[in-house]
């Protein structure tokens, strides 16, 4: 007997919690190494693209001007992130990944990668037949859904965040 829609979206939603709660379980101990808190994480992941202001970094967080300021002090003091003034306005204070934040980054993407590896190794070849195509037709799915009819994210000007970011770099 054939599924219908809802049904379907109702399996579908249970499973991606079921394989996020489990997947989110078990943190990995290396990174946990870090000593990082999930924000902090976050903006480290956020200045990976390039340097960005202190008010884009709020705005991306979704929380205030002292709270980003805060977690910024603390990357900071770790050695992971660097502040950048803006030598034609002095108020103007951008963030950026110092070598030790690059190398943070980078090992969280070869965890990520390792965990990834190790889910797929306990696949079957038939099962990633499977699983292959399904997951693509997700990515495009999800595609589909990030991007306006501009080809820009909603809510993004497709040239502001790049030229703030490009003038940050610039002036480092």
């Amino acid at each position: 007997m054939e599924s219908s829609r809802t049904e379907l979206v109702e399996r579908f939603v249970e499973l991606m919690g079921r394989m996020y709660g489990r997947r989110h379980s078990r943190p990995p101990s290396e990174w946990s190494d870090l000593e990082l808190t999930m924000p902090q994480a976050r903006t480290l992941f956020f200045l990976n693209d390039g340097p960005a202001r202190m008010s884009d970094l709020s705005a991306h967080l979704g929380s205030g001007m002292p709270s980003a300021t805060s977690m910024i002090d603390r990357l900071v003091k770790k050695g992971l992130v660097e502040r950048i003034e803006d030598a034609s306005d002095r108020r103007v204070v951008a963030c950026r990944l110092t070598s030790e934040g690059k190398e943070a980054v980078e090992a969280f993407w070869r965890i990520r990668r390792m965990r990834r590896e190790e889910m797929a190794g306990s696949l079957t070849l038939e099962e990633l037949e499977v699983v292959v195509p399904a997951l693509e037709v997700l990515v495009n799915a999800i595609g589909r859904r990030d991007v306006g009819p501009s080809g820009a994210h909603p809510g993004e000007s497709s040239t502001a965040r790049e030229s703030e970011r490009g003038q940050a770099a610039t002036q480092a």
